[in-house]
């Protein structure tokens, strides 16, 4: 029984994985662009929620008595004056 199977020669095979690793490069690459965008968006969202938050705190103290608070409110923290342990 005589098989006459070409294989596939040498210089076949290096251009297939040759191909196989430009095809991979780009991918890669793609994928590392979508991954740094997601970061962004999502960066930009914390900043925004972050600003609303603040935003909201900020009027809670302004609108608080200055005898409840303590004197005029600056939004900033005062650690000249905080206990030293």
């Amino acid at each position: 029984m005589q098989t006459d199977q070409k294989q596939f020669s040498l210089l076949e095979r290096v251009v297939v994985v040759g191909i196989i690793l430009v095809v991979s490069a780009i991918s890669i690459q793609n994928v590392l662009h979508s991954v740094r965008a997601s970061e962004e968006r999502t960066l930009n969202k914390a900043a925004a929620e972050y600003e609303t938050v603040k935003g909201m705190y900020g009027e809670q103290g302004q609108t608080a008595p200055a005898s409840l608070v303590g004197g005029i409110v600056t939004g900033k923290a005062d650690i000249s004056s905080a206990p030293v342990h």
